[in-house]
């Protein structure tokens, strides 16, 4: 056999993999998207050089303390990772063109040249990665600032980065055990990972890729970045951003519901209640997701939306299901409130010397409500749908891939059927296991120490017991993602898990989620990372570097802008009366860490026992926990007796099925971002397959960045000093009511 025939041999065998494999659940989509990844490679080009070393600091520092500062934001924004990408390029080059050659000897470690020659794109991605990771942030400044502020528990600098440190890069470790499943097969597509890809190959691709096979000449995609990105900085500035902020929100359901019917005004309206039929013509309230995830899963989302939020959550507030009393509150809002409608927090309910549950004020204000709306819309989110979402992830990674992931743990790597990019990527070494478990090991421990002798008290053997769920869940969660392009979290679970066996013990059960999140977080972030290296041929070793560095330095960076920020007491005001405040503390009243404070006293305060089996809403749990784990297999039999000829079951996703969005934000991007999906990945992809992969996802980025660096120019030379625009048609004095009529 010819060594042609055997190549041909081997590429019929991976396609029968594929075809037989339970992980193809959109072969056209995955078949279309696979080809805009680069099937060449040169194993010269320079990677993790001097260059990037530099420009991936600036940025992931940058990005870091932007990004950390503007958490304390009333509605929250961040500034994309793709603005490192979109400024790496030109810093790039200029580095490439004026920095001199010269070669530095490091002894042990080697050497490196200042200028190892012309700016590549593996240089490009690695600087990006560097820059995601400084954009993402550190979940576990979230449980620092509440246990300082709401529950005066400082633990010092030096224990607050080892905190910060380990809990942000336990999960190498699970990544290290996973990758081989999540990472190499051709059909986990990481849809997330493809606009990336796509931007990085516009940089950097010839003209010539801009003539198709029948020699037809295109617009070049660098033309249609620069159009794009430049066109949706423009409709930003005149539209939602600054000129006519009324386009934030287009209550259609509003407009036609009777002016004097507050049920009907309460489900239609975006900002205050559940946002039904609402539009949005601001990008940054939902962003390129919608044109990057395949159709049928921003279907399973929207579908999941519409009878929980919409239906469910509309029949709730209306018919009163559990008799709420009526309170001086925004139905949108987080916030929980005693037995007679007002707001009670860790000041009442909480011991400050011992951090535990004052029994007597918790029973003499009980039940504790959430807002009205809330009844069903937060439970149904932070409750029934995250306790489904988590067993069905786990019972429909079992059901439908369980058998394909067993078979690729035994087999080996040349057992394996591979694809071209596994070709071109097996050029490189791969991160040795060793590296994960070892830095897995050293992170455990750090993590016991701070955790014991810190102040937040929390025992070994907890410590152990969140790594533990957060292995189980990782690896259903991280499928998901890489078949759907949706992420899911363990936030919920992990609160509900501690505040079952140590209720009372808010603080405890704080660090016992930021370590159940992160963990599972930053492996899903490396994996993301590792398939951006995959596509774009980049040395795993680097890429693995390039991870560890940037959290690193990323700790330091959210730290320090952390603690700055609420070292000035009108910040921790503004913090703590979440929105409400006068002036510029209605904008950096910091939703998000008020929602973190909110979830420590339900979970960990009062605990999810007396909150939930003891109260109005004791079948939430149980009935998340049941639906989740049945409904995967209610499909997958679904499957196999009736047949996708009838229905396509391999498309009802059960855990997008059960994700729902959370309060608190604008909720017109539901129907808007459906929308903007079913155009350009379900009506572009079908009729104009080849403008789809050409520019898809190009726009997508396009769009990312146009809004992204319009939105950091709007906040810090207009908003930040004084600058307001005028009331006009689209700017009236009544913008900031509940609900526009």
């Amino acid at each position: 056999m010819t060594a042609a025939e055997k190549v041909s041999e081997k590429a019929t065998a991976g396609d029968v993999e594929k075809q037989n494999s339970s992980f193809v659940i959109d072969k056209d989509f995955e078949d279309v998207a696979m080809n805009i990844a680069p099937t060449t490679d040169d194993p010269n080009t320079p990677s993790l050089t001097f260059r990037v070393w530099v420009l991936g600091t600036i940025f992931c520092v940058l990005l870091g303390a932007l990004n950390q500062l503007f958490t304390f934001r009333t509605n929250s924004f961040a500034v994309s990772s793709y603005v490192a990408v979109l400024l790496a390029y030109p810093l790039g080059l200029l580095m490439a063109a004026v920095v001199p050659s010269v070669e530095v000897n490091l002894g042990p470690l080697g050497s490196f040249n200042t200028n190892p020659g012309p700016f590549s794109v593996k240089e490009h991605v690695l600087i990006g990665i560097f820059g995601s990771t400084g954009a993402s942030g550190i979940y576990g400044t979230d449980n620092l600032v509440v246990q300082k502020i709401f529950y005066e528990l400082e633990i010092g600098p030096v224990w607050s980065i080892v905190f910060l440190f380990a809990s942000s890069t336990l999960g190498f470790g699970i990544s290290g055990i996973s990758r081989k499943f999540l990472v190499r097969p051709a059909h986990m597509i990481w849809p997330g990972v493809l606009p990336s890809v796509a931007l990085y190959q516009t940089f950097h691709s010839s003209k010539n890729e801009d003539v198709d096979s029948n020699g037809v000449v295109h617009m070049s995609r660098m033309k249609v970045f620069t159009i794009g990105a430049i066109g949706m900085a423009t409709f930003h500035f005149l539209g939602a951003g600054f000129v006519s902020p009324l386009l934030q929100y287009l209550p259609l359901f509003c407009w036609i519901a009777p002016k004097d019917n507050v049920t009907l005004q309460t489900i239609g309206s975006p900002k205050a209640g559940l946002g039904a039929l609402s539009l949005t013509l601001d990008w940054t309230s939902f962003g390129s997701a919608a044109m990057s995830v395949p159709f049928w899963s921003a279907a399973n989302l929207f579908a999941s939306y519409v009878i929980f939020q919409w239906i469910i959550s509309g029949l709730s507030f209306s018919g009163n299901w559990f008799n709420q009393p009526k309170m001086g509150v925004k139905v949108n809002s987080p916030k929980l409130m005693s037995n007679t409608g007002k707001v009670i927090g860790a000041a009442k309910l909480v011991d400050n010397k011992t951090n535990t549950l004052r029994d007597d004020v918790y029973q003499a204000n009980k039940p504790i409500y959430m807002s009205p709306v809330l009844p069903l819309r937060r439970i149904f989110y932070s409750y029934f749908g995250s306790m489904a979402t988590f067993t069905a992830a786990v019972s429909h990674t079992m059901v439908w891939y369980g058998k394909d992931i067993w078979a690729r743990l035994r087999a080996s790597q040349h057992e394996m059927a591979e694809d071209i990019h596994c070709k071109l990527i097996d050029a490189y070494d791969e991160v040795p296991d060793t590296w994960y478990y070892g830095f897995f090991a050293i992170t455990t421990v750090l993590t016991i120490l701070v955790c014991h002798f810190s102040g937040i008290e929390m025992a070994w053997y907890f410590t152990f017991l969140s790594i533990l769920v957060s292995i189980i869940g990782t690896v259903p969660i991280a499928v998901v993602l890489a078949t759907s392009g949706v992420s899911l979290y363990m936030n919920v679970i992990s609160e509900f898990i501690i505040g079952c066996i140590l209720p009372g013990k808010p603080v405890i059960m704080m660090a016992f989620k930021t370590l159940g999140v992160t963990v599972s977080l930053q492996c899903l972030i490396l994996l993301q990372d590792l398939k951006l290296g995959h596509y774009m041929k980049v040395p795993p070793r680097h890429v693995f570097i390039a991870q560890i560095a940037s959290q690193f330095m990323a700790v330091f960076v959210c730290w320090g802008t952390m603690e700055g920020w609420i070292s000035n007491k009108e910040h921790v005001d503004w913090l703590v009366l979440n929105g409400d405040a006068e002036g510029a503390g209605a904008t950096w009243g910091a939703s998000g860490f008020n929602t973190f404070y909110n979830a420590s006293l339900i979970w960990g305060a009062i605990g999810p026992i007396r909150f939930f089996f003891e109260s109005i809403y004791s079948p939430i749990i149980i009935g998340g926990l049941v639906a989740g784990a049945v409904t995967p297999v209610i499909f997958k039999l679904g499957d196999k007796f009736i047949g996708s000829k009838v229905i396509p079951w391999h498309l009802l996703q059960s855990p997008l099925l059960y994700t729902v969005g959370s309060p608190g934000s604008n909720q017109a991007f539901i129907f808007t971002q459906f929308l903007v999906s079913l155009f350009f990945q379900k009506y572009m992809f079908s009729r104009h397959q080849g403008w789809w992969k050409r520019y898809n996802y190009v726009l997508a980025t396009a769009f990312d960045v146009g809004a992204a660096l319009l939105a950091i120019i709007i906040t810090f030379a207009l908003a930040d000093n004084g600058i307001e625009m005028p009331h006009w048609f689209l700017n009236p004095e009544w913008v900031n009511e509940p609900c526009w009529v």
